[in-house]
This record gives C-alpha cells, structure tokens and sequence, in this order.
C-alpha cells in the first residue's frame, strides 16, 4: 500500500501487485495476471458509494482509457487511441488490453467501501495459447515498454478528477466523454444479459445510469444494466 499523489487526493489506499497468482475477473473467470501488467486495486471514496455501479464501472472504466491514452502520447504515438468495451473492458487496435472490477464491502450494518480493481497488459511480450487472439499489451502494440510506474499514476489523477465531477453531479459530462472511446456505439452488437439471454441489435450510446441503449431488429429500445460477453456481429 502506498500513496503516490499529493495530499489533497482523494483516493487513500491502493495497492499494486508485481504477479497474482490468483486474478480473478467479472463472474469469478480467472485473470491472467504474469509479472510485466499492471495489477491494482484503489479503495474509492465513501462519497461515491451511493452511485450506481453500473455508472461507477462506465466512469472508472473512462478514467483508465484518457490514462492509458496519455501514456500512449507520451511515448510519441499519436496515431492510435485506446477504446472501451461496455461495461469495463479496455481495447486496443481490437484486441483485450485490460479490463476493471468492482467490488462492494459492506462492514457493519451501515458502512460500505468499494474496491476497484484494474488489470493492464504493459511490457508482456506473449501470452497463453487461448489468449493469443484476444489480449494484447502495450509492449506488443507500441513497440515500446511503458512504465508502470508512470500509467499508475495517470490512472490515479484520472480517478481523482472522476471523483470531482461526481461530487460536482456533473457525470453527465463523463457519460459524454465515453462516447468518443466507445468500442461499440453505432454498431451491431451481441451480448448476454445477466440472465443468461442474448440480445442482438445497435448500439445507441448509453443511458444516465450507465445502461447500454441498444436498438433490436424490431425497432424497440431496449436498456440493459448488467451484461457481458459483448462482441461486434461482424467479427
């Protein structure tokens, strides 16, 4: 645990891992997690407990991709911009770079905290077999090695700004950012719902909540909070 900002962040505790043995992603999947990515965890705020999480996993999702691209700018690449995959996948030339989790603990009947954890492909050169087509890293796309050090606190002062417009009620504005590193608005997508139903059609953009607004094959508007597996019908 460490504290690499000044101290009027907002954020207290976070602690980075050089390896997990036991990375673990949305719905329990495991998360390869090998020396050379980024793997940390921030306590959030108690202020923003009451959002909704959906919401919570769109603005902390923005906050790592404007990170990751300014360490992609840094490095002297203007020519390729990290996306986001709804609700909390980051994306890169179409591959999986990293990806968020957040988690709410409840301690005592009324004090609740939220961890949100995040994974980052950096300096790894290769990955597994059943990865190879999916993941990419930095390392890999860039050419380059990132420091991790310095993507840390990118991601760190990004959050501490997300943090602001929340306590401001202005995540309006971030919901507005999303759309220009949206993976998949104004495409046809499929995804599952958290009840195991697949729903096919446009993606419109996203709602005050952070749903995903997708228009289906029969012109209705269909909402949806909690979803996974979402993949472009034309890949």
């Amino acid at each position: 645990m460490f504290s690499l900002l000044g101290n009027d962040s907002k954020i207290t505790e976070v602690v980075v891992a050089g390896q997990q043995s036991k990375g673990r992603g949305r719905r329990d999947n495991f998360w390869f997690s090998p020396p050379g990515g980024l793997w940390l965890s921030v306590v959030l705020p108690d202020m923003v407990c009451n959002r909704n999480i959906t919401t919570l996993n769109i603005t902390c999702g923005l906050s790592c991709a404007k990170a990751c691209d300014a360490v992609i700018r840094d490095a002297g690449i203007s020519n390729i911009r990290t996306y986001l995959r709804w609700p909390n996948d980051l994306i890169l030339k179409c591959r999986k770079l990293g990806g968020l989790l957040i988690e709410v603990r409840t301690e005592g009947q009324n004090k609740r905290s939220i961890i949100l954890g995040i994974g980052i492909n950096v300096n790894q050169k290769k990955f597994p077999g059943d990865l190879e087509r999916s993941a990419t890293s930095f390392l890999i796309q860039l050419n380059k090695r990132i420091s991790r050090k310095k993507l840390t606190l990118k991601i760190l002062e990004e959050l501490d700004n997300m943090i602001s417009y929340i306590k401001e009620k202005q995540i309006h504005k971030l919901l507005q950012e999303w759309k220009f590193h949206s993976y998949e608005i104004g495409r046809d997508i499929k995804i599952e719902t958290g009840r195991g139903i697949e729903k096919s059609g446009k993606v419109l953009g996203i709602g005050e909540n952070g749903e995903l607004i997708i228009v289906d094959v029969n012109g209705r508007t269909v909402r949806i909070f909690n979803g996974y597996n979402l993949r472009l019908s034309d890949s």
